[in-house]
């Protein structure tokens, strides 16, 4: 220890490599602890920042609620033909559908083999009370295949809007043209606006299955 004492400079080398040490010594502190907590400081602050932000955005959202679903009612109330099927009953509404699905096939060339109207429910799979009614049809229906595209597309992108379900398709095993006929069958669904009359309907359904049950 006494010779790494000797070996040290003196003089004025000695006072600027002891002005050296104070001035590195500070740094190195720094570096080591002031500069980390610094940052961790401002990641803390500007993760506060972002909390306040969201909390003041879920507030005002919060106060807009009652008016968003208000909003989001009259909006479904207003849907009117461009969504929903016309008609004041169920049997009406799904005749409509019927006659729709026949022209929309016949217009491309598709003929049905055979079409029968299903029974209506309530789109919300409830007894009775919800505020959309679900009618059907059921198709079967020969068509090229090329025609079979477009009649499904032509469902898909139709106004009232239907949705197609339980599709079965059958094709010939052996190829014989560049476009072979196929065989389809499917349920195309459409929905129209619930009224008083199938509110009764519907309770007065249940209650006499209520009633036959033993």
């Amino acid at each position: 220890m006494a010779a790494r004492a000797l070996s040290l400079p003196t003089g004025r080398s000695g006072r600027m490599l002891a002005v050296a040490l104070l001035v590195l010594l500070p740094l190195l502190v720094w570096s080591a602890m002031g500069a980390p907590l610094l940052g961790w400081y401002r990641d803390r602050a500007a993760t506060l920042e972002n909390r306040r932000a969201v909390a003041a955005h879920m507030a005002v959202l919060a106060e807009r609620l009652p008016s968003l679903r208000r909003q989001a009612r009259e909006a479904a109330l207003s849907a009117g033909p461009s969504a929903l099927m016309t008609g004041s009953s169920d049997a009406i509404a799904g005749a409509a559908l019927q006659d729709r699905v026949q022209q929309m096939a016949s217009s491309l060339g598709a003929t049905l083999s055979s079409s029968e109207t299903l029974a209506a429910s309530d789109a919300g799979g409830k007894a009775a009370g919800g505020p959309y009614r679900r009618v059907g049809v059921r198709i079967a229906v020969t068509a090229p295949f090329n025609v079979m595209v477009k009649f499904i597309a032509a469902i898909e992108q139709a106004s009232p809007v239907m949705l197609i379900d339980d599709l079965q398709l059958h094709g010939p095993r052996i190829q014989i043209t560049a476009d072979p006929p196929l065989e389809c069958a499917m349920t195309i669904l459409a929905f129209r606006h619930a009224g008083a009359g199938d509110s009764a309907a519907a309770h007065a359904d249940v209650g006499a299955a209520s009633d036959d049950a033993p």
